[in-house]
């Protein structure tokens, strides 16, 4: 029994009491009501004002990724190439002899100076390892000039870097995406246990940070069959310990037969088939694909599949009763894949299309009518919040590589749920840290007032709509209730609100008189979790309570 709780149950907004009892909540009311209850078979908690609220649901997370930024150097504080290079060298003595050097987090956007270190300063900071660092966005990396030659990359004719040291012609650095997965391949592969370690890592920073499911979003050119294949071993041995992981394996299919084949080699332990099967790239690297040029390099980045691909993508997994989902995120990317669900939705029929539940990652660049297209097709918008957070506004990344007029377009999460589109909340982890609380006020904070949504509206898409869009069958999932999972977090005493930023519209009464469920209020920052709570097992416990 939990009591002295101030509770987010929107169907009991006058409980302070829960008790839980075989994974479920079996009982819910006020504190003087729950004390009748107890008795010697009933172990109590005293919150003593404590919030328990629905768990977090990260609907877009790299695990192994994760888990080894976590573990290795993270440069997301470097502000130019000198304290790289410092960041490599001090690090690089620490390691034992011949390891290589793995780091993750820089953004040359961020830099005074965008230059970025060449491949024979980086082996020399080394002391003359392997380095590969990954940008912040994953869809490049800095990579040393020996690791470079055995992946079968060859130096430009000056010798500075690869022949792609540009990106793309991007100016922005790094790799072009093919060379980049080579490296990958290459510098990343590991043994079965270390996989699971970066894992095991991961889901356990999730579970302190009140997560209790994930979306993993695992592909060939992300982390490769085995990192999957690791994954459902260290599910098979740890899932009631951890929290729960509703896989994805983004690997293009033609036929529901290949589709079929590849839910088996899973014990259809997958939720779809896709989720970062990539139609275009980022915007960091220049490799998002747009309609027009961007405004600091030359092209308009790179497309990767036809909506011909998307089509017979889409119809294999409706037929196959399995997911399809698609990272797009410029607006060329977002038109060709819904083009292509619209030539999918042709072929096996509207309503047969509707009722898979199909989904978009990322979904940066769409319009009024793409959101439009979006309701009409039944998809779900997996979205990141705190993408507009780091790099929207009128002088952020968004702008410098579309110019403000396009960047304030991006990531129309207002308009979005004004439509009814479907919206879940992810990190990308490790592209963004994992701050629930934080992504809950990116929402609230967007830099286009009109695109705000309110703390409420952020937050169940944050928990309950993550188990929708995975389509998890228990209706009761992300909720607080007598017959749902016992899946909560337990967070500090804080002040309670019901926060609607101005400009933000909202379906709800903000008076108190009303009993609408209150949430921090994240003006004073956000509360500590002290235990996350997964089926009645309790996944993070701070040792506070």
């Amino acid at each position: 029994m939990y009591l002295g709780a101030a509770i987010y149950a929107a169907e009991d907004p006058f409980a302070t009491a829960l008790l839980v009892e075989d994974g479920q909540i079996v009982w819910m009311g006020t504190d003087t009501a729950a004390r009748t209850l107890l008795g010697e078979h009933i172990q109590s908690v005293d919150v003593r004002g404590a919030l328990i609220a629905p768990a977090f649901v990260d609907s877009h997370v790299h695990l192994t990724e994760m888990g080894r930024a976590l573990e290795g150097l993270e440069l997301g504080h470097v502000t130019g190439a000198g304290q790289l290079l410092a960041a490599v060298a001090l690090a690089a003595a620490a390691l034992p002899q011949g390891a290589p050097l793995l780091g993750h987090g820089w953004d040359e956007s961020t830099w005074d100076d965008p230059t970025l270190p060449t491949p024979q300063e980086l082996e020399r900071a080394a002391q003359g390892r392997d380095v590969y660092l990954a940008r912040r966005d994953v869809h490049t990396g800095l990579v040393s000039t020996a690791l470079l030659a055995r992946a079968g990359i060859v130096p430009d004719a000056a010798g500075e870097g690869p022949d792609a040291a540009a990106g793309s012609g991007a100016g922005a650095g790094g790799l072009r995406e093919a060379d980049h997965a080579a490296v990958r391949d290459l510098i990343l592969t590991a043994d079965v246990p270390s996989r699971m370690r970066w894992q095991r890592i991961a889901l356990r920073s999730l579970a302190a940070s009140g997560h209790a499911a994930v979306a993993e979003m695992a592909a060939p050119h992300v982390s490769g069959l085995k990192d999957l294949t690791a994954l459902v071993s260290l599910l098979d041995e740890e899932e009631a310990s951890l929290p729960a992981v509703y896989p994805y394996w983004g690997e293009l299919v033609e036929t529901e037969e290949e589709a079929a084949e590849l839910l088996r080699r899973f014990g259809r332990r997958l939720c779809g088939l896709g989720g970062d099967l990539s139609v275009d790239g980022s915007f960091g690297s220049h490799t998002a694909a747009l309609r027009q040029p961007y405004a600091d390099a030359e092209g308009t980045g790179e497309l990767h599949l036809s909506a011909e691909q998307v089509a017979a993508h889409v119809v294999a997994c409706t037929r196959a009763g399995t997911q399809a989902a698609f990272h797009a995120i410029g607006d060329a990317a977002v038109d060709t894949v819904l083009a292509g669900f619209e030539l999918a939705a042709e072929r096996v029929g509207e309503r047969e299309l509707r009722r898979a539940h199909h989904r978009l990652e990322h979904v940066e660049g769409i319009d009024a009518q793409g959101i439009e297209r979006m309701l009409a097709l039944g998809l779900t918008a997996s979205v990141q919040p705190r993408f507009d957070e780091l790099w929207g506004g009128e002088d952020g990344l968004y702008a410098t590589r579309l110019g403000p007029e396009r960047a304030l377009a991006l990531n129309p999460f207002g308009s979005l749920s004004a439509a009814g589109v479907p919206l879940a909340l992810g990190s990308d982890a490790p592209v963004t840290p994992v701050r629930p609380w934080s992504a809950v006020k990116a929402c609230m904070d967007h830099h286009v007032p009109s695109q705000r949504l309110p703390a409420r509206a952020a937050f169940l898409a944050h928990s309950r709509a993550g188990y929708r869009a995975v389509g998890e069958p228990n209706p009761l999932a992300g909720t607080l209730r007598w017959g749902a999972p016992a899946t909560f977090a337990i967070w500090e005493p804080s002040e309670l609100v019901v926060a609607t930023p101005e400009g933000a519209a909202a379906s709800f009464s903000s008076d108190a008189r009303a009993r609408t469920p209150m949430l921090p209020d994240l003006e004073s920052g956000a509360p500590r979790c002290l235990r996350t709570v997964r089926d009645g097992v309790v996944l993070f416990d701070a040792g506070v309570l």
